[in-house]
């Protein structure tokens, strides 16, 4: 199928990547709460949320689906019109993401008193950088992630651009995951340091190493455009081998084998990769009994809803915390009370829904103005990133 073919035709919308969006904003809101002093029940839904690092992995995941969805816009665009509007795409993800997210840091530089640096970083979208460096709670802290997507979007276009189709797979797929690795490996190397934090938070942080995921997700999209399936057997690779690199990063931090926190985050993100690759490469791709149930189950409205308003939603979550004196920081250790933990998720919710009712939706309609996906109006909701704060061991 010619270029030309590929492009005209319409792009399939995935809805249950809402309903993901949904569920995935759940856990990472569920993992930032604190433990209740008056519910067991809760407090174990709490740690089987925390102990398989539920929100490393759907962090890692949106990474993997905001590169794919990004990429398949961008692959048909280039194949309709020989060119890429850059324009127009950065119109479209400002309309997307700015709005909420300098109305929260406006509001939280008066709430909390930020100081110069930190607010500097968070209005140019350095934080990922600043962050490791000055690693004291933050009430945007999550925030890093959204920094490593607007500078993924910064030269991803121009690199769908000119790389030729021919070499894009292997460039995607191979080229830039590589490096990905080999800058987690360099970090390692220059803090070598024994269990050097400020070398896992560059890595986890750092746009050179979530690469990784942003490039696969971007060679799903490529696959998909060129009609090269990736389903079955190698999802189930790509399993076990995360699985298995997996369990060699805890047994050889917990045997003192693996002593540098770079190093041991560089194992993980490959792990959470090759979960992420597996995961959307089932959903775009499979048709069977896996997909179907996930599918179904990811379609929910409830879940579906939650998705809409999961970006406002993971926005705020965390400064409601601060102001409510429910974060980390604030408890030292110590469990709050669940009706204070309800409040804080209640208010979170009412900030979230009125975000998109009030700014959000009715922003998305300008999204017309500047162009779209060719072959369907405007364009599909595009998934950010989730962000789940800086890691901890």
């Amino acid at each position: 199928m010619s270029d030309s073919q590929v492009s005209s035709q319409r792009l399939e919308k995935f809805p249950a990547f809402d309903g993901f969006r949904g569920v995935a904003v759940l856990v990472v809101v569920f993992s930032h709460l604190p433990q209740v002093v008056d519910s067991d029940m809760y407090n174990t839904a709490w740690k089987l949320n925390q102990a398989p690092r539920a929100a490393y992995v759907v962090l890692d995941i949106f990474f993997a689906v905001s590169g794919f969805f990004i990429t398949r816009l961008l692959l048909r665009e280039r194949a309709k019109t020989g060119r890429i509007s850059f324009f127009n795409f950065y119109a479209r993800r400002a309309l997307r993401i700015v709005p909420v997210y300098y109305i929260a840091v406006v509001s939280c530089y008066f709430v909390f008193h930020f100081g110069p640096w930190d607010t500097l970083s968070l209005l140019t979208y350095t934080f990922n950088f600043y962050h490791p460096f000055h690693p004291a709670p933050h009430p945007l802290e999550q925030t890093w992630s959204l920094s490593v997507e607007e500078q993924f979007y910064f030269f991803w276009p121009l690199l769908v651009l000119l790389v030729p189709q021919r070499l894009l797979s292997v460039v995607t797929g191979r080229v830039v995951p590589a490096l990905a690795v080999v800058s987690g490996l360099v970090i390692a190397a220059g803090y070598g340091g024994r269990d050097n934090v400020l070398s896992g938070d560059l890595v986890y942080m750092s746009i050179f190493t979530r690469m990784l995921s942003l490039s696969l997700g971007g060679w799903l999209a490529v696959r998909e455009f060129e009609k090269r399936s990736l389903r079955g057997r190698h999802c189930v690779l790509f399993l076990a081998v995360a699985i298995l690199l997996l369990i060699a990063d805890r047994v050889g931090r917990s045997n003192d084998i693996i002593t540098s926190q770079a190093a041991y985050w560089t194992l993980a993100l490959a792990a959470y990769a090759m979960i992420s690759v597996s995961f959307v490469s089932t959903m775009v791709f499979d048709n069977g009994i896996v997909k179907r149930g996930l599918t179904t189950f990811l379609s929910m409205p409830i879940l579906r809803g939650f998705g809409h308003i999961s970006y406002a939603m993971y926005v705020v979550h965390l400064p409601v915390l601060f102001f409510l004196g429910l974060n980390d920081g604030a408890l030292s250790g110590n469990k709050a009370p669940l009706a204070q933990v309800v409040l804080a998720f209640a208010i979170t919710l009412a900030l979230s829904v009125l975000s998109y009712f009030a700014l959000e939706s009715p922003l998305s309609s300008f999204k017309a103005n500047f162009g779209g996906a060719p072959g369907q109006p405007a364009e599909s909701p595009v998934v950010e990133a989730l962000p789940t704060g800086a890691p901890s061991n």
